[in-house]
């Protein structure tokens, strides 16, 4: 149990509802998605520049995962990556023998230049990353590091065989899945998680209009509408509970390591929407970080 800091995912310190005016309006008028992005309205992985976060992370993933698994993962997924992709080589020289992405939308780089400058970032600290030279583009880059980029919905996940993953991980990614599509992306991940694998999943549950509680004042109708969507806001307003028990009737057995909580519950409607209702405990919840494994 980690106190929540001052602050947490507050943003530009302007109200909620002045963000969601201005990013619907946004999105009413077409300025969303790529658009955005290229007007740098939006950045998907923002912090993908940041050498901590793209040398840090993995290093930390292979190591969990080892204890847990009592043995080096030679395989992964990571869902929703981004921007992220660019970690690529950092993986391959990890040791990882294959490595999978898979995002609904492609919004990582493409050009060779991006990816060669992490190469050489991780091996200026010594990870022996794979030779990128002579690699002019993504593909080339995704084929020198032995990683599969894949884009769409759960379906898409069936190009992996099944059993084939050691390691599944995700950050930030998870709260954005629509309910509807939850089940079986669970269903998907429990069929190409080897048996002796294991997910490392980092879940926020606050919303994205400043850190609070704010997205549970509306009704189904308007936040799971295709204009919230467009926005980049939604998230699915699953508490940590109800994240847990779909993980659990997907098949996998659920521990929860760490959980950043509020010591009182943040700003947000008095009295929720009926339709946004969640158990109290859940409120107090910022993000988790949950261990998975396939149930036996």
């Amino acid at each position: 149990m980690v106190p929540a800091p001052h602050g947490l995912s507050r943003g530009a310190p302007v109200p909620w509802w002045v963000k969601l005016g201005l990013k619907l309006g946004l999105a009413a008028i077409g300025i969303h998605g790529a658009r955005a992005r290229a007007l740098g309205l939006a950045r998907p992985s923002f912090d993908a520049r940041d050498p901590a976060k793209l040398l840090g992370g993995p290093p930390a993933w292979i190591g969990d995962a080892t204890r847990l698994m009592g043995r080096r993962p030679r395989t992964m997924l990571e869902v929703g990556p981004g921007r992220m992709v660019l970690r690529a080589p950092v993986l391959a020289g990890l040791g990882l023998e294959h490595i999978w992405f898979i995002d609904p939308a492609d919004s990582a780089p493409t050009e060779a230049a991006a990816y060669q400058q992490v190469a050489a970032l991780a091996r200026s600290q010594g990870l022996p990353v794979p030779d990128l030279a002579g690699c002019t583009d993504r593909a080339a880059i995704l084929q020198r590091c032995h990683a599969t980029l894949l884009h769409g919905g759960p379906s898409a996940l069936g190009a992996i065989p099944d059993g084939a993953i050691d390691l599944v991980v995700s950050e930030a990614v998870l709260e954005h899945v629509r309910r509807d599509e939850m089940g079986p992306l669970l269903a998907q991940l429990r069929r190409v998680t080897a048996p002796d694998g294991v997910g490392l999943h980092r879940i926020d549950f606050q919303d994205h209009l400043g850190g609070g509680l704010q997205h549970l004042r509306f009704s189904d109708a308007f936040w799971a509408s295709p204009l919230v969507g467009r926005a980049g806001i939604y998230v699915n307003r699953l508490g940590l509970s109800s994240m847990v028990g779909r993980f659990r009737r997907a098949g996998f057995q659920v521990e929860v390591p760490e959980a950043v909580v509020w010591p009182r519950r943040p700003r947000g409607p008095a009295r929720p929407h009926p339709e946004a209702m969640r158990p109290s405990a859940d409120d107090l919840v910022a993000r988790a970080v949950l261990e998975v494994r396939p149930r036996r």
